[in-house]
């Protein structure tokens, strides 16, 4: 799955938020107007009519609005389902969210937290039903998405968030140590841009799975890493062998 470029435009984002309509299988007029990327069951996509520039803070443009008082800064992606459905007892409706929607909408999220160096954490890459929780702006009772119809396993707000950030960081590191084709350059202003690990000689830096995490590799001195995004002077990179991690920041120097 690729979102156009054209979709993605240059502009400063730091969260994207994961919704489903509420509605039928394919988005509408209104679905269009109240998100960025839409999601059909069958993984097709469809672009909202509000650009994502438009959500930029201090953009002066009509926003999507899909999240109530949070939607400066944030991306609204959302799968077209769940008609007529109900929390509890739970019952999907007439317009189930399907596995490749969900599957769509883990890779779709990816490719938006790699554009715009979001870091894949449940205070930048959350469901709806996540924002009160994690966020403290309150809602008024967005449930989505707190069950998954192809999978009764999962419930709740916090599992269906651990899983879906758990899916898509699995998605960034294959799409990091992934070749890139032949004659697919990104634009200049899509590249990550470049660092050299500096000042840790004779020691190593440290990789680890998240900010302040658990280590998962070590960095000599003048290795030149990517930087993919940033969370509180830790930086999540992109190494020469395409394995991703997060380092602290005041050890690399631009390239």
């Amino acid at each position: 799955m690729t979102v156009p470029a054209s979709w993605m435009p240059s502009a400063k984002m730091s969260r994207v938020h994961i919704h489903w309509t509420g509605g039928g299988h394919r988005a509408n007029a209104t679905d269009k107007k109240a998100y960025h990327i839409l999601i059909e069951s069958d993984g097709n996509l469809i672009r909202g009519v509000r650009s994502i520039k438009a959500n930029e803070p201090g953009s002066g443009m009509a926003r999507a609005s899909h999240t109530l008082n949070a939607n400066s800064g944030a991306i609204g992606v959302s799968m077209c389902c769940m008609a007529n459905s109900k929390e509890s007892p739970f019952n999907a409706g007439t317009a189930p969210m399907t596995k490749v929607q969900w599957d769509t909408m883990v890779e779709v999220v990816a490719e938006l937290a790699k554009r715009y160096g979001i870091p894949v954490t449940p205070q930048t890459i959350l469901t709806h039903a996540e924002i009160q929780p994690n966020l403290g702006i309150k809602q008024k009772n967005k449930w989505d998405v707190v069950r998954l119809a192809f999978d009764s396993s999962v419930q709740g707000h916090r599992p269906v968030g651990d899983r879906m950030r758990r899916e898509i960081a699995a998605v960034l590191d294959g799409m990091a140590s992934a070749p890139t084709p032949t004659g697919s350059a990104l634009p200049a202003d899509m590249k990550p841009p470049r660092f050299r690990v500096v000042g840790v000689r004779p020691s190593t830096l440290n990789l680890r799975d998240a900010p302040n995490g658990v280590k998962k590799g070590a960095l000599t001195e003048n290795t030149v890493v990517e930087k993919l995004s940033e969370s509180d002077g830790w930086w999540q990179i992109r190494t020469p062998g395409g394995f991703v991690g997060w380092v602290f920041s005041s050890f690399l120097k631009p390239e």
